[in-house]
């Protein structure tokens, strides 16, 4: 049974724009566009003429001259007894139009801002990602205590009083920010008390306040490439010019931006596992970085996405530690724990504390109190330390196998570092190979990996693989299709070159 879109049909179907027509035409006309956009579905059962009329304040009649109009269009049939349902188009008939006229403006067609342009040659997710082999970036959820988070949430959405549900402050709740605060020093050697932490939706989100807290549009960012695309585009938007710097295996060449752009305003680093390659900044260049940041009076956006695991070798020590008061240390739960969760972190500069809470409170005013109370209680109760541990052990067990089975692609790639976090890169040994092409062959089979001009390559083509949720099985079986993806594409780019030569004809 399709359920009636009551919702759809509040005072607000009275469009401003449509003042000075007859009610009845602007409530038939809301309801043609609700049609032609799709937003009523084909069957769809329309509230009755009563419920209607209660809703917009109207007389019931108006609605009934509304509906019967509709009726003689063909758009909506009314059965005795049933109700008024969306008709299901006539064969032959003539589509609605995508858009239509309401006083001389177009309601369902907008013209959009060369920012939003931008955007979008890196279009948002408008489907679930799946969790195939070798998705990156995705934790595997079987691993998640669920029954404990359950457990805490009914525990803390039952608590007397109303912290949770009136509106919070900016900067998040204190418990949990001394949560995350503990948590970090204890594990990343960070040095920020709670006042400095600034609770965040996304890693995303923290890198736009930095950016609209430290710079002014126009300003240069330096940023890693290959690199992590959304958080550029993020840049971007923020009104920011994003300056690509290449890295190596010592991370960000600091010589070169030095050179390229030495005034830039901010600078956007993955220094403890660089993401996509997997390389750690190395002392010496993480030395130049911040010599460089005290004598520009600039800032280093610091992303510790996956510093919670790590496998071979001691960490170095996070830039936040060598200069807490030239960086910005970000990082994230949703990658350690499942990314619907959507809380993330600053550590941020005692001096600019003020500044972020109020970039923070104009962006959304505060992230979801009830999930920050749910997960302050995870940390603090030890729920987390748990988590990591065991997670920790089965993505290094399931690290080892893949790169073990990994071995039957070893004469057509090289793979990077693969010492931490949850996925490792690629190069192609024959560096004419279209990554982009061999993931959508990949994607064709049913295994997800990434190409590495995804991340801005352009000089070098590879894939990433995320290996953590992937058995030594399923490694196996999915590095097989990886390897007949390859095979298959270099054939197709080949092809043509044979038959241009003569070597091909029948």
């Amino acid at each position: 049974m399709v359920k009636h879109a009551t919702s759809l049909f509040s005072v607000d179907v009275i469009h401003p724009d449509m003042t000075g027509r007859p009610a009845h035409a602007r409530i038939s006309e809301r309801i043609r566009i609700a049609i032609a956009s799709g937003a009523l579905a084909q069957k769809a059962r329309l509230p009755s003429s009563r419920t209607l009329a209660r809703d917009l304040g109207v007389a019931r009649n108006t609605v009934d001259e509304a509906l019967g109009q509709l009726v003689a269009e063909g758009l909506i049939v009314r059965r005795r007894g049933a109700g008024s349902f969306v008709a299901k188009p006539e064969p032959g008939s003539r589509p609605l139009p995508a858009a239509r006229r309401v006083a001389g403006r177009s309601v369902l067609r907008s013209r959009i801002s060369k920012r939003a342009q931008a955007l979008q040659s890196y279009p948002g997710h408008r489907q679930p990602i799946r969790a195939v082999p070798f998705t990156p970036s995705l934790p595997p959820s079987e691993f998640f205590p669920r029954k404990t988070w359950k457990r805490l949430l009914s525990r803390e959405a039952a608590r007397s009083g109303n912290a949770y549900w009136e509106y919070g402050a900016s900067n998040g709740l204190p418990a949990l920010r001394e949560a995350i605060a503990a948590h970090a020093t204890a594990m990343r050697g960070t040095r920020a008390s709670a006042d400095q932490v600034l609770v965040t939706t996304s890693t995303q989100q923290a890198v736009e306040l930095a950016a609209k807290v430290l710079a002014d549009p126009g300003d240069c960012c330096w940023v890693e490439t290959p690199g992590y695309q959304p958080v550029q585009h993020v840049l971007r938007a923020a009104g920011m010019e994003v300056v690509q710097i290449p890295v190596d295996r010592q991370g960000l060449n600091v010589d070169l931006g030095l050179t390229v752009q030495p005034h830039a305003r901010l600078a956007y680093v993955t220094p403890s596992h660089q993401y996509p390659m997997g390389y750690e900044m190395s002392p010496a260049r993480r030395d130049a970085l911040l010599r460089w940041a005290a004598a520009e009076d600039a800032y280093v956006v610091e992303d510790d996405y996956d510093g919670d695991y790590r496998y071979e070798g001691r960490p170095i020590t996070s830039l936040q530690d060598m200069d807490c008061d030239r960086v910005v240390y970000v990082a994230s739960f949703n990658k350690i724990l499942f990314p619907g969760l959507r809380i993330a972190y600053a550590l941020v500069p005692q001096a600019l504390v003020g500044a972020f809470i109020d970039a923070k409170h104009a962006a959304d005013g505060h992230t979801a109190l009830l999930s920050q109370g749910v997960l302050a209680a995870f940390i603090t109760e030890g729920h987390l330390a748990q988590h990591l541990r065991t997670t920790r052990a089965v993505y290094n067990e399931r690290r080892l196998a893949f790169l073990e089975e990994a071995q039957i692609l070893d004469s057509l790639l090289e793979f990077e570092p693969a010492i931490a976090g949850m996925h490792v890169a690629a190069l192609f040994r024959d560096a004419g190979i279209d990554d982009r092409a061999v993931a959508a062959e990949c994607a064709r089979r049913g295994v997800a990996v990434d190409p590495l001009a995804k991340y801005g390559a352009i000089d070098r083509a590879g894939l990433v693989f995320g290996y953590a949720g992937a058995t030594r099985d399923k490694a196996r079986e999915g590095l097989k299709i990886v390897r007949r993806s390859i095979i298959d594409t270099s054939r197709q780019r080949r092809a043509p070159l044979r038959r241009q030569n003569g070597s091909g004809s029948a």
